[in-house]
């Protein structure tokens, strides 16, 4: 079964660009690259896919990046006639050859009619050793992430639901069905395989054993990025230690028990983040533009799927019955859903994503996330309860320069006009969990409804 993807409209985009370059996608392992890219080319007159995990395409490659002698030999290999129309080269697992990467650019420079893709397994490791080079300037990237809400509800057939969620505003009588399906979307994540198993079966159990395959998948590839043994034992530990702490702001001296230092347990969370299991977002103590990290600060932790945390941590049953679900994992579970969604998003509607934590230390404050976009901060609280027991949002919104604030909590999607306690006057969209997708089109909106 394949999924509508947002990639797919990315890739659209991409194609029709004046300005197009090769493209790189980048990612974790088994989050859908491949799949999109075959979904992608249907609109192509001829399709050329190579995986340089197989010899007979990698010496394709061995004799050098001359893209028009290149070009021959892979039309040879693949039986291609001279072709007539638009053809999309797709070169998967290119780490395997660096002739390929440079390839790119001169793919790029000498035969821009040719629209050309690569895909990397681990790529973001190669790369940061310098074993492999990039043409700086002359490739395109494009992030990609577990299928996000919209795209969960098209895998399952739920498409009628996603028209609604683009009416603004939602329409009320919706509510307990959108609430019933974002709740299935946190306990399986947005893994591909993982999704389609819950969609054909509709069984936990199943979708558990795919997750247990990914999490056997991303641990045999330690060994392939870790540099020592002692390495590998480390990341090994933090994997499974990290699960645990999402949305905490954490410290690497001690981290997960271990006694290497603090400097030695960072270098092993950047490897994570580099094959993009885990995210350490950076704090901010700005309150006005530009935002900048406060690098000084703890970093906050996120993983890349709730899915797979709800799996390790072992909380899929806390989303059966009648539940709040930002009690569970103590609030943990809707910050990680809402943060990798807005992780997803940040290329696409162009902001930068940051948590904001208060300048003094006599006095803490936290803000779960802040976003700088077209020109604006705006603070994003993932909370329950009343509007007034918002401390932190009304501290910052007190002494910054931001007009609007979001709350994500599970309730009716409505603003308000609230003020400070000293008399500031700010704009608060309350937003559905499920609707966290949808921010921009409130946020954007002419006529703000009441």
């Amino acid at each position: 079964m394949e999924f509508w993807r947002k990639l797919v409209d990315d890739l659209k985009i991409w194609a029709n660009s004046p300005y197009r370059k090769s493209l790189i996608l980048r990612g974790a392992r088994q989050v859908g690259k491949t799949t999109a890219v075959r979904i992608f080319a249907r609109q192509f007159d001829t399709f050329i896919e190579l995986n340089l995990e197989q010899e007979r395409d990698r010496e394709l490659f061995f004799s050098g990046t001359e893209v028009h002698k290149l070009y021959n030999r892979i039309k040879i290999a693949r039986n291609i006639d001279n072709q007539n129309g638009r053809v999309l080269l797709f070169i998967d697992e290119i780490q395997y050859s660096p002739n390929a990467l440079l390839s790119l650019r001169y793919f790029h420079e000498l035969m821009p009619e040719l629209y050309v893709i690569a895909v990397g397994s681990l790529l973001e490791i190669y790369l940061a050793r310098g074993g492999l080079e990039v043409s700086v300037g002359r490739i395109e990237y494009l992030w990609v992430y577990p299928l996000d809400f919209d795209e969960f509800l098209n895998a399952i057939g739920m498409n009628q639901l996603v028209g609604s969620m683009a009416q603004i505003p939602f329409p009320d009588y919706i509510y307990p069905i959108l609430k019933e399906k974002f709740t299935e979307f946190c306990m399986v994540g947005g893994m591909p395989e993982a999704v389609k198993i819950w969609q054909e079966t509709g069984d936990i159990v199943p979708v558990r054993r795919v997750q247990a395959s990914i999490i056997d998948t991303f641990t045999d590839d330690v060994g392939k990025y870790a540099t020592h043994d002692n390495q590998k034992e480390l990341i090994l530990q933090i994997m499974q230690a990290a699960y645990y702490q999402i949305g905490k702001q954490i410290t690497f001296t001690n981290f997960a028990g271990s006694e290497q230092r603090a400097s030695t347990i960072k270098q092993a969370f950047r490897l994570l983040a580099r094959v993009n299991l885990f995210e350490l977002l950076n704090p901010t103590t700005a309150l006005s533009l530009p935002a900048l990290p406060n690098l000084r600060r703890k970093p906050k932790l996120l993983a890349y799927d709730l899915g797979m945390v709800n799996y390790v941590v072992g909380i899929q049953d806390k989303y059966y019955g009648d539940i709040d679900l930002l009690s569970i994992f103590k609030g943990a579970a809707m910050e990680q859903i809402v943060g990798q969604q807005l992780l997803g998003m940040q290329k696409r509607y162009h902001f930068t994503l940051r948590f904001w934590v208060r300048e003094t230390t006599n006095s803490s404050a936290e803000l779960d996330f802040l976003i700088d976009w077209q020109g604006k901060l705006i603070p994003i609280e993932v909370k329950s309860g009343k509007t007034g027991s918002m401390k932190s949002l009304f501290i910052f919104m007190n002494s910054s320069e931001a007009e609007l604030a979001v709350r994500i909590y599970d309730g009716i999607t409505k603003w308000e006009t609230l003020h400070t306690v000293s008399g500031k006057q700010f704009r608060l969209l309350n937003l559905h969990l499920g609707l966290t997708t949808k921010i921009f089109d409130y946020l954007t909106q002419p006529e703000i409804p009441n």
